[in-house]
């Protein structure tokens, strides 16, 4: 998990939900980290993130917050401590005597990685108040800033420490990236099989795609139908899913057991993207709908579950559904092709990676995932939730018609 060094977490307690979606261990630092005396924010900052990563020995979040006036342009900044240590509230009112009293609070998250500074900032607008008496000389800043007016007038309380929320949420556009640029690198190679759950072994699909006549499609289907593939190459195989709630369901999976596409060899990507070309092509001229596309990905320290095989294969539906909305409270990245999965398989917590509709491509924190989530989330919205748990709902007859309308329909 990404590390956010403070010597003071109470100040990041009010974003206790937030801390944990964007999935942050709070840490205090071992050694003080280095205060140096600039005007500067970004100066400030590069020397507290490089002397954090040296001490933990490894990319780390620090913070710096500061005040800086309308009246004295980017003064007291960095500095905004140790000048009210030295000014009070009386020497604050002085020095403001005449000037406007208009001010910014700014938070300041930044991290050092690859030789450089990542910052991320919020900013709150607001004035400082002197009315009351400060008898305390190392009074709370916030007792000194009011922010302005939230949207449509709303008070903001000065305690609510807006500026720090708006530099979490900057940060959350990168969290999910963060993330994977600071994992731990792992040894094992594209290609390599490294669940925990099932082996090559003991793989349901793995013993289909060999001939097992003991495989769990032959013990619930041989009656029926013989084989349920409707495509084959030597990387990839296509065929309806047991628990196909509805027509035209399709799996694809990869040919050699690996855990998910994630750790698809490299090569192997561009031919992936023009058999999903193909695939939508087959499904959308039959059912009318360009189809939602998604993979549950583990992290290699555990599996999905009973309910799950991790043997990588991307599930394929033509539901005009949306996902995103459902999903959107996770941490998540965008995808522009899926050579980019290659990253996921240093996503410690895992991935759920969802093609919606239009195409777009998302993938989003796979951190405690109810099983089959996104099955619930289609079935629920097409009107037969009972249908999301594929032992509830075997789905013969959709497989067997969705077999004989796409046998040999898919050409690449």
């Amino acid at each position: 998990m990404l590390t956010l060094v403070t010597s003071n977490p109470a100040k990041y307690a009010p974003f206790a939900s937030e801390i944990k979606r964007l999935s942050l261990t709070l840490e205090a630092p071992p050694q003080p980290l280095p205060e140096i005396q600039s005007l500067n924010f970004s100066e400030t900052l590069t020397a507290k993130a490089r002397a954090a990563a040296a001490i933990f020995g490894r990319p780390v979040l620090v913070d710096d917050t500061g005040l800086v006036l309308e009246a004295y342009p980017s003064f007291p900044g960095p500095l905004t401590s140790t000048v009210l240590r030295s000014l009070g509230a009386v020497g604050l009112g002085r020095l403001l005597t005449g000037a406007s009293s208009r001010a910014v609070m700014e938070c300041h998250l930044g991290l050092w990685l690859n030789g450089s500074l990542h910052s991320w900032t919020g900013r709150v607008s607001g004035r400082i108040d002197l009315s009351h008496p400060h008898p305390n000389q190392r009074m709370p800043l916030t007792d000194l800033f009011v922010p302005d007016p939230g949207p449509e007038g709303a008070s903001v309380a000065p305690s609510s420490l807006p500026h720090r929320a708006r530099a979490l949420a900057a940060l959350e556009a990168d969290a999910f990236e963060l993330h994977l640029q600071t994992a731990p690198h792992g040894t094992g190679e594209a290609g390599e099989c490294a669940s925990r759950s099932h082996t090559a072994y003991d793989c349901p699909f793995c013993a289909e795609i060999e001939g097992d006549n003991l495989n769990t499609f032959a013990s619930l289907m041989g009656g029926r139908l013989a084989s349920r593939v409707v495509y084959e190459d030597e990387h990839f195989l296509v065929m309806p899913p047991l628990g196909e709630f509805m027509a035209g369901g399709l799996l694809v999976l990869t040919r050699a057991h690996i855990l998910s596409l994630a750790h698809l060899p490299p090569a192997l990507f561009s031919h992936l993207e023009k058999l999903l070309r193909a695939i939508q092509d087959a499904v959308r001229k039959r059912w009318g709908v360009r189809p939602v596309i998604f993979e549950h990905g583990p992290a290699p320290e555990w599996g999905k579950g009973v309910c799950c095989v991790d043997h990588a294969h991307l599930n394929i539906f033509p539901a005009a559904v949306k996902v995103h909305s459902h999903l959107a409270a996770r941490m998540h990245l965008r995808l522009s092709s899926l050579a980019e999965l290659a990253k996921l398989r240093r996503a410690e917590f895992g991935y759920l990676f969802v093609q919606e509709n239009d195409g777009t491509r998302r993938a989003y924190d796979g951190r405690e995932v109810p099983t089959q989530l996104v099955r619930r989330i289609l079935t629920a919205q097409l009107g037969y939730p009972e249908r999301w748990h594929w032992r509830d709902y075997l789905g013969e007859n959709e497989l067997i018609a969705t077999f004989q309308e796409l046998k040999g329909q898919i050409v690449l």
